[in-house]
């Protein structure tokens, strides 16, 4: 039976090639024919570490990611970011300011966020609507 396939344009998640979606459904069930699905992994096995060892390099690969340079991985998407960055970089010292550039939607959304955690400047202020570059 043929499917429908839809493309999503929103900023996430991306389509995905219909052969890695068809590679996660086989490896859904028993992945790497171990009859074990990574879902049902430990987090602590020796399996599920090569795994993040194989995609750390594979990102570093694909990124030029530098050896000096930690790769972190972290649930929360974009968004969990909004507090995680200036949580660490302001880090609630009440002398530490962080400057934002409102250029959207998303930046204003982080710029409020950071305001939980410390000093906010906003170097551009939101416009009325974002329909050209302000730079």
């Amino acid at each position: 039976m043929e499917q429908k396939q839809t493309i999503n344009f929103g900023a996430g998640p991306a389509k995905l090639p219909q052969s890695v979606l068809l590679q996660a459904q086989k490896e859904l069930l028993s992945y790497s024919g171990m009859g074990i699905s990574v879902l049902e992994m430990s987090h602590r096995s020796v399996d599920f570490n090569k795994i993040l060892t194989k995609t750390e390099s594979l990102l570093r690969e694909l990124l030029t990611i530098p050896d000096n340079y930690k790769v972190l991985f972290l649930q929360g998407g974009g968004s969990g970011q909004f507090s995680a960055v200036p949580l660490n970089l302001i880090g609630l010292k009440e002398d530490t300011c962080a400057d934002y550039l409102v250029t959207g939607t998303w930046s204003e959304k982080a710029a409020k966020e950071a305001e939980k955690y410390g000093k906010v400047n906003i170097v551009h202020p939101k416009l009325d609507s974002y329909t050209s570059k302000s730079v």
